[in-house]
């Protein structure tokens, strides 16, 4: 039985490493398209290239923050 794929693309912006590639596996496990990266920095321009249907954001990250992060993604 084929797994409908549509809804299931997120992106995981961590930090924390460990944190990062547990999440990242599990969504895995489950069926999700993962994409995992770092700082909020590079969850901006991972959107740009490809925009997922979900965005799980870190608050306390570097270069630029979850909540910066979020406000340059969110449209006006």
């Amino acid at each position: 039985m084929k797994v409908p794929t549509a809804g299931r693309c997120l992106l995981i912006a961590e930090d924390d490493r460990a944190v990062r590639q547990s999440l990242e596996r599990t969504l895995r496990l489950e069926g999700f398209d993962v994409t995992a990266v770092r700082t909020g920095a590079e969850a901006v321009d991972s959107c740009t290239a490809k925009l997922p249907d979900l965005v799980i954001l870190d608050v306390m990250m570097p270069d630029m923050d979850g909540l910066t992060a979020c406000r340059t993604l969110r449209p006006q």
